[in-house]
């Protein structure tokens, strides 16, 4: 072909191309933002922006759509004009006529590539970040308007609330509020606890893809109409819970080189860490007491430190056993001395004493801590001069052994966790059904963070290919089909095309379910289908 029939052809696609992309990608923009908006979490300022930054994204759903269109309008007027016909009775091959679609869709599919492995996910961060944000606008303003604002599991209200903008973490966005009423709602709908305090606080932030809300109300009057119950807490801080954004939990937020970190080590997903956060809680009070244990295993002796009162407690002729502790034999009482720096200040002997756990917050976080209670304790002074029989408090909070279990990797808590789940002497006995939770949901959260990761992958190759066979199968039907309507043609092509996304779709739902090889199989289905009729109707369209 003509370099300047050749230059001709591409530009008229170019221009096409571009024109429809445009069109359709904020068609589908403006119906991406409808899930947000219908879920409160977008108020009028980030409107725009979200639906700017969905553009992007959109792209990949766009850009086969508006090839397909693009080689099927161009090649039809190019057909319809005999200007086909010409070129093909000067001797020029249809492979050198088609050359044009061949050339835009493989650059086409170089970008979808590239913008499905680093753009993309990039804006459908910087799009979460926007919910994030506005969520709070939008929370403020319900609550300001006399409205109670749905917060994950809450229906909050409050007669005063503000937004705290001196915050130096940017991902995180905290409320406060005063004279606050709060209902928390079970996953049926149904009434759970309510909330009456004099003043709280709402964290929104970010975890992988979600938006999480984090309530604590201060000078709390809960009720829980299920137990009738009542009860007055100084400080109440209920789990952390998923406001709904619309996004799922799922790699496709990460570039490419995060996305293959995590098909090598699954526990770097997010849903794993989300899972572990959940259920470590409920597991790592039993680290502290397997430590002390072995701190007591040699010799009877161990300590409990208290950080926040600054003292510790030193443990003498003790053993794990009961609900915590109990004499060492051939002892009959174990012996506990509280101690404040290099002195000493009481002692207290008893029989058996209590390690209860307990979870002292920490800013966005919890730590573990333990409890001690001795049961009917002797004491006695130990400051010089008064012997006398001295008061004992009923429960010494928030202690920790001496020497903090390091920080551990994800295989090295599930390790734990099994060993956990095994003992069948107390007091660790008492942890084993949460160890046994706590190993099923880190295994299942690194299974489905596996397999999700693998269907992005694949799915970031099938994708891209469709461009370049959309164009080429677009410009062979109007060849072929030149004296029907251009939409009639573009017809015969958006079938395949829709077939094509719907079996990506579905190849990627079956990989994520572990079925790896049918997954892979269903996925490339549609690929498969629009190369078979390229062959096949550019063989038949050759012979005429």
């Amino acid at each position: 072909m003509p370099w300047i029939l050749f230059r001709h052809f591409l530009l008229e696609l170019s221009k096409v191309l571009l024109l429809t992309t445009t069109v359709i990608v904020v068609v589908i923009a403006f119906g991406a933002v409808i899930k947000p908006l219908s879920g409160n979490l977008l108020g009028p300022g980030g409107i725009l922006k979200y639906i700017v930054l969905a553009m992007v994204p959109m792209l990949q759903y766009a850009l086969p759509f508006s090839a397909g269109f693009a080689a099927t309008i161009v090649t039809h007027r190019f057909a319809s004009d005999n200007e086909i016909q010409a070129m093909s009775v000067s001797g020029i091959s249809y492979f050198v006529i088609l050359l044009p679609q061949m050339v835009l869709g493989i650059v086409l599919t170089i970008f979808m590539f590239f913008l499905v492995q680093t753009a993309i996910p990039r804006f459908l961060g910087l799009m979460s970040d926007v919910i994030t944000h506005d969520a709070a606008q939008v929370f403020v303003g319900t609550i300001r308007s006399g409205e109670a604002f749905r917060a994950g599991n809450f229906m909050i209200y409050a007669d005063r609330i503000e937004l705290d903008d001196k915050l130096s973490d940017p991902s995180l966005q905290r409320i406060r509020m005063e004279g606050v009423a709060a209902i928390e709602i079970d996953g049926a709908g149904h009434l759970g606890t309510e909330f009456v305090a004099r003043s709280g606080s709402a964290d929104l932030y970010s975890a992988g893809s979600d938006l999480i809300v984090k309530v604590a109300f201060r000078d709390a009057t809960v009720l829980r109409p299920g137990e009738s119950t009542v009860a007055f807490m100084a400080l109440v801080e209920p789990m952390p819970t998923l406001i709904d954004c619309g996004w799922e939990r799922s790699p496709k937020y990460l570039p490419w080189s995060e996305l293959v970190d995590v098909v090598r080590d699954p526990s770097k997903g997010a849903l794993v860490t989300i899972e572990r956060s959940n259920h470590w809680e409920a597991i790592a009070p039993a680290l502290l007491i397997e430590q002390l244990g072995s701190e007591l295993a040699p010799s009877g002796n161990g300590r409990l430190v208290g950080e926040e009162a600054g003292r510790a407690y030193e443990i003498h002729d003790a053993m794990l056993g009961g609900n915590g502790l109990i004499p060492r034999p051939p002892a009959k009482r174990l012996t506990v001395i509280e101690r404040e720096g290099d002195v000493s200040l009481r002692e207290a002997s008893t029989v058996s004493a209590e390690l209860i756990a307990t979870t002292n917050s920490n800013g966005m976080s919890g730590t573990s801590r333990l409890d001690l209670v001795l049961n009917d304790p002797r004491t006695r002074n130990l400051r010089g001069g008064d012997e006398r029989t001295v008061r004992w408090p009923a429960r010494v909070v928030g202690l920790a052994v001496d020497n903090s279990p390091p920080q551990l990797s994800v295989q090295e808590e599930v390790t734990k966790a099994q060993w956990l789940a095994q003992q069948t002497t107390p007091p660790l006995a008492a942890y084993a059904p949460a160890a046994k939770r706590f190993v099923g949901a880190v295994e299942e959260a690194i299974s489905v963070t596996l397999y999700e990761a693998i269907s992005h992958v694949w799915m970031r190759f099938a994708q891209p290919i469709s461009v370049v066979l959309m164009l080429v199968l677009g410009g062979i039907l109007a060849i072929w089909r030149r004296e029907s309507l251009p939409l009639t043609i573009f017809l015969l092509a958006f079938v395949p095309a829709i077939a094509n996304v719907l079996l990506i779709a579905s190849g990627q739902s079956i990989l994520r379910s572990s079925k790896v090889g049918f997954g892979l199989t269903v996925m490339w289905m549609g690929n498969a289908i629009l190369l078979a009729l390229i062959l096949g109707i550019g063989r038949r369209m050759a012979r005429r």
